[in-house]
């Protein structure tokens, strides 16, 4: 078991509210299928989308899901495509617009920043550092952490930071 199972064991998801469902008991399968996810295409996040995001509105639900893609990011054995649809996902919760679950969500991340900083030094898909990056910019507390790692990790990063 991985930190990713342990974390999904942590929670009652037949107790948590779903935008679409009864209940957010299907959200854990849909996750662990999105971790196995080899393909951009496998890597849909099908059951997640429409489920517990919806463009920029979700329910409470959000909160464990972010922990459950952390501590998914932990993990070596996600492909570079399921690396990147949880990193897009986590930027989508940070950027919610209901603010209260926005900054839960981003305490979520914070809570894992160094995965991210090793995201970006890692060199193994620049779509994944730029989200990685775009994560930090939200969640970062120390300015010059963030600028010393343009300075090491700039090639690493697309041209357009935007």
């Amino acid at each position: 078991m991985g930190a990713m199972e342990m974390e999904l064991g942590l929670y009652d998801w037949s107790r948590l509210p779903c935008l679409n469902c009864k209940s957010a008991e299907h959200v854990p399968e849909a996750l662990l299928r999105l971790a196995r996810a080899e393909t951009p295409e496998e890597a849909e996040p099908r059951g997640i989308e429409g489920h517990v995001i919806q463009e920029y509105w979700a329910r409470a639900t959000v909160v464990p899901v972010a922990r459950v893609l952390m501590a998914g990011l932990a993990g070596r054995s996600l492909s570079v495509a399921a690396r990147h649809q949880f990193l897009d996902l986590l930027g989508s919760f940070v950027n919610l617009n209901d603010d209260e679950l926005a900054e839960e969500c981003k305490d979520v991340v914070r809570a894992g920043t160094w995965l991210l900083y090793e995201e970006v030094l890692s060199g193994r898909a620049m779509g994944s550092a730029l989200f990685a990056y775009w994560l930090l910019q939200e969640v970062e507390t120390n300015p010059a952490r963030l600028e010393r790692l343009l300075q090491v990790a700039r090639h690493l990063l697309p041209e357009d930071l935007s």
